[in-house]
């Protein structure tokens, strides 16, 4: 690992540190030896210049969900890309056992570009004011657009596996997606429709192809620190509720 570190130089050191530590307790993962391999890749990537930090801390996060699941909520059996019904089909990124129950889990990363777009008012809701710029705007509505599509890609893969677990779609929350921001987007997801006071509801709307499945069960709002495994302070893990009354901090 130290080789791979050695391509990134941009990282803190005690940031490294930390991610061969936890990289060593995560031995007991089934196939956890694939997720170093695309670490590696990801790591040569960056040092041609083919490749940003960016990618590689989208896959840092899946080694911190596969900690967070190995010590906040003591999963028993953990495995990276189980294979699915068909063993040539695009694979989830992890099954796990907790308690008497297992889950499928796929994690995704959002990161939108800065560009100024217009607003489209005509999709503003009925009743609501927009008060933002037009990069505020598509950092926004970007974000929306990209959870559609990679929520459509994560009921695809799900659909690749046996019946019984439940079916979760992890994301990190902080700067590019708050947790309002996905309550949102969840409501959406379970309703058909946007809440009155999602000004930029029908818009998402209007940028989906087709309705959803529903096939998610959970969506697990996750605000690690940037270069850390830590949580930042005063905040929660949360399986987030279309109603903020129904939210439930995830443990143990």
């Amino acid at each position: 690992m130290r080789e791979i570190f050695r391509k990134l130089p941009e990282f803190d050191y005690d940031f490294l540190e930390q991610i061969e530590s936890e990289y060593r307790l995560s031995v007991g993962v089934e196939n956890i030896g694939a997720w170093l391999d695309r670490f590696g890749q990801l790591a040569e990537a960056v040092a041609r210049g083919a490749g940003t930090y960016r990618q590689v801390e989208d896959h840092l996060f899946e080694l911190k969900v596969i900690r967070f699941l190995e010590v906040v909520c003591r999963s028993t059996e953990i495995a990276y890309e189980p294979t699915g019904i068909e063993p040539r089909a695009e694979k989830c990124d992890l099954t796990a056992t907790y308690r008497s129950d297992r889950y499928l889990v796929e994690m995704k990363c959002f990161h939108p570009n800065w560009r100024d777009t217009r607003i489209p008012v005509e999709r503003i809701a009925a009743g609501n004011k927009v008060i933002m710029n037009g990069p505020v705007y598509h950092q926004y509505q970007a974000t929306r657009g990209h959870l559609i599509d990679r929520v459509f890609e994560t009921e695809r893969k799900f659909a690749n596996y046996s019946a019984g677990a439940q079916k979760v779609l992890a994301v990190p929350v902080g700067f590019h997606l708050n947790l309002e921001d996905l309550r949102d987007f969840i409501f959406i997801y379970r309703n058909g429709r946007p809440r009155a006071d999602d000004p930029l509801g029908p818009m998402t709307l209007h940028n989906m192809p087709r309705p959803f499945s529903g096939t998610i069960d959970h969506f697990w709002a996750l605000p690690f620190m940037q270069e850390s495994f830590s949580f930042a302070p005063h905040a929660t893990p949360t399986l987030v509720a279309p109603e903020i009354a129904n939210d439930r901090t995830i443990t143990a």
